[in-house]
Parts: C-alpha cells; sequence; structure tokens
C-alpha cells in the first residue's frame, strides 16, 4: 500500500507538471513567435518571404535571389505567404503576414512537439526520468526560437515528428482480446483508428518532404523501423505512401502555379547543389563542425549536457523509431561538405526526448546524489528560462523593428532617408524588397561626408526626411549639432543605459532612426 501510495503521489505531481509545462511552453512559443520578428538565416527572407511577395505582385522577378531562375526552391511556403498576404488585405501588409506566419509556425511546431513529448512520456517508466522529459519539454530555449521562425527547417521538422508520432500511435493500436464477444468489433474499431493514424502520417510525412527535401532522409529511416522493424504489412504501408504521394502531388502543382511551367525542384535540387556542387561554394566544413556549433549555440553547459546525451540515445536504443529516422539523416549531413547549424533545426523535437531516455539508463548512477542532480536540474532550468527572456527581450542588431515602424508611420509616403552607412533594406549584399516601401529615396554611405551639406543640396520637396544610424557615436555627433532632430526608433530602450557598465552601448552596433523637420520644401536649421 505504501508504494501504491508513493506511486499515485508522483502521477498526481506528474499531472500537475504536464498541465503547467504544456501551458508554459505554449506561452514562450507565443511569446517567441509575437516579439522574435528576425530570420535565422536570409534564405527565409530572400527565399520564402520574398517569393511570395513575387506572387502577390509587390516584388519583380527580377529581383528574386538566384535560387529563382535555378528553380530549386518549393513553393509550399511561398504559396502560404501569398494566401496569408492575401487575406491581410489590400494594400499588401508585410509586417502582419509576417507576424501571422511566425504564428502559424510556431504553433504547428508546438503542437507537434506536445505530441511527440507525450508519447515520450510513456516510453519511460520512472518518474524522474519523466520529469526531466517535461522540463526538457518546456524550458529547452531553442525549441520556441526554431518553432517561431517560418523556416523550411523548422516547418519540416515539425511535420516530420508529427508524422511520425502518429505512425507510432498506428503501431501501438494492436488488438487487445478480452472475450470471444468483444473480439470482432475491437478489432474492426481498432483497425480503423489505426487507418487514420497511418493516412495522417503519410499526408504530414509528404507535406514536410515538400517543405524541405532533406527530410524525406528522415522519413528514409522512418519507413525502415516501419517495414524491418514492425514489419508493417504491405497494406500499412500504401496507407502511409499513398496520402505522402498525394501531398507530393499538391507540392508539384504548387510548383506549376508558382513558376508558370512543370518543375521538379526536387531533383533540381539536388542537380544544382550537389551534383553541380553549388552548395560547397558556400563553404566546406568538416564533419565535426556540427558538434562544435552545438557546443556553441546551445550554451555552456546546455551543450555539454545534451550532446552526450543525445549521442548516447543513439548507441543504447538502436531499434527506438526517433533514433533509427534520424540516423541516416546524420549521416549525410556528416558527409556533405557544406555545413550549417541550421540544418539540424528539424532534430529538434528529438533532443529533449534523446536525453530523458539517456537518463533514465543511467539512473543508477544518480540514484545516490538526488541532492545535487535536484540542484543541476534547478540550475539549468532557471538558465533556460533567463535565455528565453534575453531572446525575447534583448536589443537586435538587425533593423526588423525599424521595418515595422516605418510601415506604420511612412510606408505610403515619399520619404528621404539619409544613412550613415548601409541603407537598412540591405543584407547579405542583397537589397529587402519584401519590408522596403516603394516610394523611399535612399543615400547611402554617409559617415565621412559632410551629412548636412548633402542635406542641405538635395531636393526634398515636401518630402520627410529621415535619418538611419547603425553606430551611436555617429549618432550622438548629429543630434549634438541639431537637436531637433526627433527620435523615432532605438534598438536600445532608455533603461539599459543604466546598465551601460564600462559603456558598452557605445561599442555596439545600434540601430536607431531621427526624422527631421521640413519647412517650404527645405531642411530647418541645416544651413
Amino acid at each position: 500500500m505504501g508504494d501504491l501510495g508513493v506511486n499515485l503521489t508522483q502521477t498526481r505531481r506528474l499531472g500537475v507538471l504536464a498541465r503547467n509545462c504544456v501551458i508554459f511552453s505554449f506561452l514562450t512559443h507565443f511569446l517567441c513567435a509575437w516579439f522574435v520578428n528576425w530570420v535565422y538565416h536570409p534564405d527565409e527572407l530572400f527565399q520564402i518571404l520574398e517569393f511570395g511577395g513575387y506572387k502577390l505582385g509587390v516584388i519583380p522577378a527580377g529581383h528574386l535571389a538566384w535560387e529563382f531562375p535555378a528553380r530549386i526552391r518549393p513553393a509550399i511556403q511561398p504559396a502560404l505567404v501569398f494566401l496569408i498576404g492575401r487575406l491581410c488585405g489590400t494594400p499588401f501588409n508585410p509586417i502582419l503576414t509576417a507576424l501571422i506566419l511566425r504564428i502559424i509556425a510556431s504553433i504547428t511546431g508546438w503542437l507537434s512537439l506536445t505530441f511527440i513529448t507525450l508519447i515520450g512520456v510513456s516510453w519511460l517508466k520512472d518518474y524522474d526520468s519523466r520529469r526531466l522529459l517535461l522540463y526538457g519539454y518546456a524550458c529547452l530555449w531553442f525549441l520556441p526560437y526554431i518553432h517561431a521562425n517560418f523556416s523550411s527547417e523548422s516547418i519540416s521538422g515539425s511535420l516530420f515528428f508529427a508524422g511520425l508520432g502518429c505512425i507510432w500511435m498506428a503501431h501501438k493500436l494492436t488488438p487487445k482480446v478480452r472475450g470471444e464477444t468483444a473480439k470482432e468489433p475491437m478489432e474492426s474499431n481498432n483497425k480503423r483508428k489505426e487507418m487514420f493514424w497511418l493516412l495522417g502520417a503519410g499526408f504530414l510525412l509528404g507535406l514536410a518532404f515538400v517543405s524541405r527535401f532533406q527530410s524525406g532522409l528522415l522519413m528514409a529511416g522512418l519507413m525502415f523501423w516501419s517495414i524491418f522493424i514492425q514489419r508493417f504489412s504491405f497494406k500499412k504501408i500504401a496507407y502511409i505512401l499513398i496520402p505522402a504521394a498525394m501531398a507530393v502531388t499538391i507540392g508539384i502543382i504548387l510548383d506549376r502555379w508558382f513558376y508558370g511551367e512543370w518543375v521538379n525542384t526536387a531533383w533540381n535540387y539536388l542537380k544544382v547543389n550537389i551534383f553541380e556542387g553549388k552548395a560547397n561554394s558556400f563553404g566546406v566544413s568538416p564533419w565535426w563542425s556540427y558538434f562544435t556549433w552545438s557546443f556553441e549555440n546551445m550554451f555552456f553547459p546546455l551543450g555539454a549536457l545534451l550532446i552526450p546525451g543525445f549521442l548516447y540515445a543513439i548507441y543504447k536504443f538502436p531499434k527506438n523509431i526517433i533514433v533509427i529516422s534520424i540516423i541516416p539523416f546524420l549521416v549525410i549531413h556528416f558527409i556533405i561538405g557544406h555545413k550549417e547549424p541550421r540544418f539540424l533545426f528539424p532534430l529538434a523535437d528529438a533532443v529533449p526526448i534523446m536525453f530523458a531516455m539517456s537518463f533514465s539508463h543511467l539512473k543508477m548512477v544518480f540514484e545516490k546524489r538526488k541532492p545535487i542532480m535536484s540542484t543541476v536540474l534547478g540550475i539549468l532550468v532557471a538558465i533556460n528560462i533567463i535565455c528565453i527572456g534575453v531572446l525575447i527581450l534583448r536589443p537586435q542588431n538587425e533593423p526588423y523593428n525599424i521595418y515595422e515602424v516605418v510601415h506604420d508611420k511612412y510606408w505610403n509616403t515619399n520619404v528621404c532617408m539619409f544613412c550613415s552607412n548601409d541603407q537598412p533594406y540591405f543584407s547579405d549584399g542583397l537589397n529587402i524588397y519584401y519590408y522596403r516601401p516603394a516610394n523611399f529615396k535612399y543615400y547611402t554611405c554617409l559617415k565621412k561626408k559632410n551629412l548636412d551639406s548633402l542635406m542641405s543640396h538635395t531636393s526634398i520637396g515636401s518630402q520627410s526626411i529621415l535619418l538611419f544610424f547603425d553606430r551611436e557615436k555617429d549618432e550622438l555627433a548629429f543630434t549634438r549639432i541639431h537637436p531637433e532632430a526627433k527620435l523615432i526608433y532605438s534598438e536600445i530602450p532608455p533603461w539599459m543605459y543604466q546598465v551601460n557598465i564600462n559603456n558598452w552601448i557605445s561599442r555596439t552596433i545600434k540601430l536607431s532612426l531621427y526624422e527631421i523637420p521640413v519647412k517650404d520644401g527645405s531642411i530647418s536649421d541645416l544651413q
């Protein structure tokens, strides 16, 4: 009875913890989608948002990235940009469209992560391992951040693990015989549920492939588990492959709509990036780079714990559905020369589960050190919560907040923008057209020029005058001479100057935007 009472108490505690973790995870995902409005990699901007802007008629084809004429980008995400952009009304609102897309990506990721985590909880048999998994699910700082990016890596990873979870649920629906009279209806009901799970899995996996072709490697591992480990029948495999083929067909039709001709973007992607070596032209890295980046990007000591735990799970649970699914993906990415940390983002949902699995196997090692382990767990949870807060609140050295300010105040106006260096609608050697107002005039690289003289000799008319600075010293040099300049935006809020220890603000990139009053076609008080 004593053990039973302890188990009941732990079950209740686990239920309360699970509920609180689900709520906390949802909140962090939503807040990241709302506040983290920058992109991790330019591909999300130039190959998804701008491609969608092209179909919306706001960006000419000649301004698109090289991937457009190469016909290697699948159209499913640009099609969603087009759809949301249209639903947001006219004129096109790039800020609202991007926000809705981030929320869609974030909630999709949260649902997938929650689904696969609940399955993972059922794999673990002890209270401590389940608790660790729930804490990892809710508090690992990079999970809401990755999910909040409307990138192909994020979307395909979420869709894949949702599909994997559906296959696992179908696998668990084996008929349970409780009596001769109950046998047939129970089997029939289970088979019906199993069919729906498999059909849903196939469609989700197909969408994952259409979103990012590399997820086909994950699907290959998952099919290996289904066929050779669980011995799925031909009928079950057909239930997966038929809806997957339907999803791929939808992708092909969207490619036809987007490019205006029938194209095979999957083949073009493989041919251009692998066979023709285009991917390697962006840099080649050794196989161990993924470990180095993971240790660095997760922050110490998180990376020092998660990466070994991830690898130990692969070694100790070789027949696990997640382990077998990710092995082909990892092997091929280690072999391919061009590597980037984001290429492993589709595996993010597996990290807390695999770490908890490793902990459950090594639990006896830590059994005598429970107080220490509880303290370490509390410290790690606190570190991750702080990281999530910093992620949401930290100043950006990217001008995405400026895009929002310009859109709200100056979108349909004729504006002259004078910039100390490059204008804010420029990144990675490319002009950004998705967020860029159509009627602006830009004067750039004015850092070493007489800004007053240039502005006073520029034909302004009735246009508003904006000044964009990316360094505080240039900003201060101008505002000392022109106190009438009105601050429109600063990426560093006033309260941060209270912690300007050793004057760190003056040495960092600080984006700011000012407006100069105009009188009778000239800038006031500049002469």
